[in-house]
């Protein structure tokens, strides 16, 4: 499974748009890590938001089915929780 990741626009000087790509800090370290960023500025907060997510979208993770295990598994029967009697 793939960690979560989240996209930062900055703007460290005025009209100097940046995006970020980062994982959020976890449990032992509350700082987040830099996965990727902007080779250089762009001119507005839309397509530094736009080139971003373009890049964000290649390494979302992708959501897999797990595959059931057991009688019934290659057809996809999935159990339903009951009550004993």
């Amino acid at each position: 499974m793939k960690p979560a990741l989240s996209l930062v626009i900055e703007e460290p000087i005025a009209g100097h748009y940046y995006w970020l790509i980062v994982q959020p800090g976890g449990w032992l370290s509350l700082s987040p890590t830099l996965i990727a960023s902007a080779p250089g500025p762009l001119p507005s907060y839309q397509a530094a938001q736009e080139a971003g997510r373009e890049v964000l979208a290649t390494m979302q993770a992708t959501a897999d089915r797990p595959i059931p295990s057991g009688f019934g598994g290659a057809w996809d029967i999935m159990t339903m929780p009951g009550a004993l009697v």
